[in-house]
């Protein structure tokens, strides 16, 4: 039985800033998202589920274009409601406002009678065929809003260094007493990062410096299963006594940093007491890396390197001897790559022992990476600059 759907970091309204319609400037790219959220929507249809949950990140920001909100609305939000398929949104990281006073886009669903939106901690219980079942919610908590919470319970000012282990010591005594044993199936959805959770290899991370996280010993015992949004690569973290602790993933690969990696969500049967992992298809991502050596044709070395690649996304990075870049034929490699779904070329200039790095794209988040990589390559916050970077691109783009 497909009781509940549980999907994660959809990540819809993404600028990926090519292969864009010319009239609502959205990405192919981000349509392979919004297909597979759909999917996953069908799929609860299909089955005749009770419940579908978005444990996070529905958005990649808090305010997104009208015409991503109208696509959600006319291709996920009404067919669930039309099949009397409740629907829960979590919000993440990315669309969680720093304050709990400010609106956010998906709050725009709050309208729809089958529609719930949480952006605080809360607890529901429902019925699935005859089954109690307890739902403890988690939304994402910034810092700050961590930092308000503390002082609201303690009463006092607690120093910063204190303050998200004492953070931590509450919301584990709250999901503790949340997590009573009156009901048939008991689930966490949350939206954080557990310690020890597999991450993504990536310049552009999922979590950042100094935002708040789970440890494992936060996690009620009793639980049958908690199901946690914001880590990108779907996994199963063991248990914590009775409670499984299972990352949906992302529907679709987001990033160079998750291209083997499978996609889908998480299918929960109350009856069984189970959950099954279920696959979505993916964009292929194909990363080569191809060095040409002194005493090599060049031209002949990099085509034969580059496989079929037909609707594929391809990263193709050649390193090239000093003064042979002149050699080779673009045009060759542009012609090998023409039928791709997008293709990016990077060249490397070997000269000695010192390597250079030649960009020639024209993609304004690779030129981004490229110019924090090489001024910022020894700065500890270079990740958080980026990805700051990259939220004022998107702001920018959309």
């Amino acid at each position: 039985m497909n009781d509940i759907v549980a999907v994660a970091d959809v990540h819809e309204g993404i600028n990926f800033g090519f292969n864009l319609d010319v009239e609502t400037g959205i990405s192919e790219r981000a349509l392979d998202i919004h297909r597979n959220l759909v999917k996953a929507a069908n799929f609860a249809v299909e089955n005749r589920s009770k419940l579908f949950v978005i444990a996070g990140d529905l958005f990649d920001r808090t305010h997104i274009s009208p015409t991503y909100r109208e696509m959600i609305r006319k291709d996920v939000i009404e067919p669930l409601g039309k099949n009397n398929i409740r629907v829960w949104i979590l919000a993440g990281n990315h669309d969680q406002p720093h304050s709990s006073k400010k609106g956010t886009s998906i709050d725009d669903f709050r309208g729809y009678p089958h529609v719930s939106v949480y952006r605080e901690p809360s607890v529901e219980e429902i019925v699935i065929d005859g089954k109690k079942v307890r739902c403890i919610i988690m939304p994402y908590m910034h810092p700050d809003s961590i930092a308000l919470m503390v002082k609201e319970k303690i009463g006092k000012d607690v120093p910063p260094e204190q303050m998200f282990a004492t953070g931590q010591k509450l919301i584990k005594n709250w999901l503790k007493e949340k997590s009573v044993q009156d009901a048939d199936y008991t689930i966490l959805f949350a939206h954080y990062y557990v310690e020890g959770a597999k991450i993504r290899e990536t310049s552009y991370p999922e979590v950042l410096p100094g935002e708040f996280s789970f440890t494992r010993d936060m996690i009620p015992d009793n639980l049958d299963v908690a199901i946690f949004g914001h880590i990108h690569l779907h996994q199963s973290m063991g248990k914590v006594g009775n409670s499984e602790i299972v990352y949906p993933g992302a529907v679709e690969r987001i990033d160079w940093g998750e291209r083997e990696d499978p996609k889908g969500f998480i299918s929960l049967s109350v009856k069984e007491r189970s959950w099954d992992f279920i696959e979505l298809p993916v964009r292929d991502m194909m990363k080569l890396n191809v060095e040409v050596m002194p005493d090599e044709e060049p031209n002949e070395k990099i085509l034969k390197s580059i496989p079929d690649a037909a609707g594929k996304m391809v990263r193709l990075e050649i390193t090239v001897p000093e003064g042979c870049r002149s050699r080779v034929s673009e045009d060759k490699i542009n012609e090998k790559l023409r039928d791709a779904f997008y293709y990016d070329i990077r060249w490397v200039e070997k000269k000695g022992e010192k390597i250079g790095l030649i960009s020639f794209t024209t993609n304004p988040y690779d030129l981004l990476r490229e110019f924090i990589e090489l001024n910022y390559a020894g700065n500890p916050r270079k990740d958080e600059l980026l990805n700051e970077g990259n939220n004022i691109l998107r702001e920018v783009l959309e």
